[in-house]
This record gives C-alpha cells, sequence and structure tokens, in this order.
C-alpha cells in the first residue's frame, strides 16, 4: 500500500505522521496518534460519535480523508480538557448531561465550536448546531440546558494560529491529473462517494479538488452570480450575496444534512452526484443555472437542466471538471424552499420544490417553480408556470393548477405508489405557499 507522510495541527500540537491511501481521519486519530475519544458509530456520517473539529467547524472524521488535514488545524474533546476540565465540560457533568459518554466528546466540539462564534445562542440555535450529533441515552433536554449554562462562561475566542501554504493543486494541474490518470475520482466533500465506495468495498485513486481557490467563492457579476463547484453548503448558507439574491439556494443549502456535512458538502458533489433528492438543485433550477465544466480540450456551458438525465446520471464526460455554477439573480421576487423528510437533521428528502414568485396588484407577474425528489431528476414546473401567469394570486386557483403539475410529474415518470402519498402533500404545501 501506498504512503505519504501528512503534517497538520492536532490540539494545538504540529505533528507528522504517514498514512495510507485513502485512509479516514478517525483512523489515523485512533491508531496512529491513539486518541480513543474519537469513536466509530455509524461509518456513513449520521451519529456524531467521530467529530472533530478542523478549523473550529465540526467534521464527520468518519467521512473525511487523512490526506485533506495536511496542514490544518484539528482538535478532538483533548484540546478541552488540556488544563483542567473546561466550562462546557463542567457544566455537561453539573446539568446530568453525561450517561454512558459515548456520544459525549462529539456533542462538546459540537458546542464548543458553536459557543466561540456565539456566546449567547437561543436554545433552536442550540439544537441546530448539535443536530448531528446523536445521543440515545441522556436524551436532549439537560444537553441543550448544559451548553446555554456554559455559553455565559466561554471567554475563549476563535484562535489565530497560522496554517501555512497548503500546497493546493491548481486548475490546470487536476484537468491534466484526469486526462493522464485512468479510473481517478475527483473528490471535494466526499459525503456521498465514501460511503458508496465502501460499501461496495471499491479502492480508487482520488483527486482531491477542496483545496483549489479557482474552484471555490461566490462572486457577483452584472446580474449573475458565479458558485465555485467546492463552496461548501455552511458557505453558502452564510452567504449575504446569496440572502440578497438567490434565497432559496441559501435556504435549501441549510437544509442539508447536518452541520457537519454541510461543512464537507459543496454544491459541486450535490449537482454532480445526480441524486433525484439533491437539495439545492430545485433552487438552482428556478435560476436558470448553467454548468461550467472544462477539460483539456476546452470549456463548455451546459444548462443544469440538461445535465442530470436519470438518477445519478449525468452528462460530465470523462476527463471533465465541474468548475462551478452561474445563476441569475432575481430581483424583486419573493423566494423559498421547502422540504419534507423524515426528521429535521440529517434527512433525505422526500419531497421538495423552490419557487419564486414576483407579484404585481395580486396576480402573478411572474412565477418559477422547480421540484425534488418526486421524479428521476428535479424539474422546472414550466406548464403550471404558464398556468398561473398573469393569474390572481388566489389558494383556490393555485389548487387547480396543481393538477397541471401532476400530469407533468407523470409524463416524467410514469404512476408510482408513493404518489398517494407525495401528491397531496405537494399540493397542500405549494397552496400554502403559493395562494393567498
Amino acid at each position: 500500500m501506498k504512503m505519504e507522510k501528512i503534517r497538520f495541527f492536532l490540539n494545538g500540537k504540529d505533528v507528522e505522521t504517514e498514512i495510507e491511501e485513502g485512509e479516514i481521519l478517525l483512523h489515523t486519530l485512533r491508531e496512529r496518534f491513539r486518541i480513543t475519544s474519537v469513536k466509530e458509530g455509524c461509518s456513513i456520517g449520521e451519529c456524531g460519535a467521530c467529530t472533530v473539529l478542523i478549523e473550529n467547524r465540526p467534521f464527520y472524521s468518519c467521512l473525511t480523508l487523512s490526506s485533506k488535514v495536511r496542514n490544518r488545524n484539528v482538535k478532538t474533546v483533548e484540546f478541552l480538557g488540556r488544563e483542567g476540565l473546561h466550562p462546557i465540560q463542567e457544566s455537561f457533568i453539573r446539568h446530568g448531561a453525561v450517561q454512558c459518554g459515548y456520544c459525549t466528546p462529539g456533542m462538546l466540539l459540537s458546542a464548543y465550536s458553536l459557543l466561540l462564534r456565539n456566546k449567547t445562542p437561543t436554545v433552536e440555535e442550540v439544537k441546530k448546531a448539535i443536530s448531528g450529533n446523536l445521543c440515545r441515552c441522556t436524551g436532549y433536554v439537560q444537553i441543550v440546558d448544559a451548553i446555554i449554562d456554559a455559553s455565559s462562561k466561554i471567554t475563549e475566542r476563535m484562535d489565530d494560529q497560522q496554517i501555512p501554504d497548503r500546497g493546493c493543486l491548481s486548475k490546470d494541474e487536476i484537468l491534466n491529473l484526469l486526462a493522464s490518470t485512468e479510473n481517478s475520482l475527483i473528490i471535494a466533500g466526499g459525503t456521498d462517494l465514501l460511503i458508496s465506495l465502501r460499501e461496495k468495498k471499491d479502492a480508487k485513486k482520488f483527486i482531491d479538488v477542496t483545496s483549489c481557490k479557482e474552484l471555490k467563492g461566490i462572486e457577483k457579476g452584472v446580474g449573475k452570480i458565479f458558485i465555485g463547484a467546492t463552496t461548501t453548503h455552511t458557505e453558502i448558507s452564510e452567504s449575504q450575496i446569496l440572502l440578497n439574491k438567490a434565497n432559496s439556494l441559501r435556504m435549501a443549502s441549510e437544509s442539508v444534512g447536518s452541520p457537519q456535512i454541510r461543512n464537507m458538502g459543496t454544491i459541486g458533489g450535490n449537482i454532480v452526484n445526480g441524486s433525484p433528492a439533491a437539495d439545492t438543485v430545485p433552487a438552482l433550477l428556478i435560476h436558470d443555472a448553467r454548468c461550467i465544466l472544462e477539460s483539456k480540450d476546452g470549456k463548455r456551458l451546459l444548462p443544469l437542466e440538461n445535465f442530470i438525465f436519470a438518477p445519478y446520471r449525468t452528462r460530465i464526460e470523462r476527463g471533465e471538471l465541474l468548475l462551478g455554477v452561474e445563476i441569475d439573480e432575481l430581483d424583486g421576487f419573493e423566494e423559498g424552499y421547502v422540504k419534507v423528510a423524515k426528521r429535521e437533521a440529517l434527512a433525505i428528502s422526500r419531497v421538495s420544490f423552490a419557487y419564486a414568485i414576483k407579484e404585481k396588484d395580486g396576480f402573478f407577474e411572474e412565477l418559477r417553480l422547480a421540484i425534488g425528489s418526486v421524479t428521476p431528476s428535479p424539474f422546472r414546473a414550466r406548464k403550471f408556470e404558464e398556468r398561473l401567469r398573469g393569474k390572481e394570486r388566489d389558494k383556490r386557483i393555485v389548487e387547480e393548477a396543481c393538477s397541471i403539475l401532476f400530469e407533468e410529474i407523470r409524463r416524467l415518470s410514469g404512476d408510482r405508489p408513493s404518489y398517494r402519498y407525495k401528491f397531496p402533500v405537494l399540493r397542500d404545501l405549494i397552496t400554502s405557499r403559493l395562494g393567498r
């Protein structure tokens, strides 16, 4: 097995170790550094027992390649206990927020990350921050109380430990590797890819594009916005540009997975994975998103509507790299994103839709609607849009137009048993959001 050296900061110390190709951070911390507070639970990024902080953001170490932390700042719960019990640890004890303790290290780190950024969190903000950490015996009331209590005792600030240049690949280097390497896979967040490969017991050579500066960021142009492929869901959900110009996309990214998944997962991965339930795709569709693709042979622009053509199937070609997406601003529109799932966090959508409405004197001047999780791939409901354009914004009229929408859905995917549940849910939610 090919080995490589990595150097990074671990709990404030500069460390170095050898890792195997494709090794995950959970294994590196437990087996190479003997840090056993980092637990293996589900191995698919749901339980949170493996949570660590990377540059003070929670990540699932079971889904993080060790090579990704080169020259980065990693913290485990041992960081909190360097000089005796940390105020958060004391608060957990005081409130009885610990029983078996298996989930506690990850829970403490998620809480610490929150309190570094927000010294006075609300109960809802605490619940959201720990939504990626499951507890099966203590119950969440004591945990939430402990975090709220500890918030007044945290005086630490975000540390400014200098992280050296990570030696990231350039876009041209990535394209050269894609052209010259057989059976290699692009990896960014890896939150879906690593699980899929693990289930297949399939070892692949990865080309890690996470740190490529040319693929990251949100840039506003004239009437358009560029979003780099490796921009994370956290970065999108916190973007002021998108809050003002593409709020449905910001809302969609905010609904993805858990804080850990949002810190890891990227918009490019959400698109290229091609899932029918991809959260960001309906929001991108109502903004007429274009995928920007490049290979050694050149660059091309492809509408997202044509890019995903079947479940988990896209039109990306061998040797091509998704650079990002370009979307249109929607000035003067009311936007929203609605998702129905089995639970609040860490759940795949059963039904989802994004909408944008421009209203004038109580009538639909312009309307855009895209549906996810109902057809083989998300789609723009253009016939539904046409039916309501110029009509009064009235619940009864919207509900009647849903029959056109359901015809579109059946045309794309036939009749399915799940529609007995999904159609009434979709009708009621669309009517309540679009109607008056």
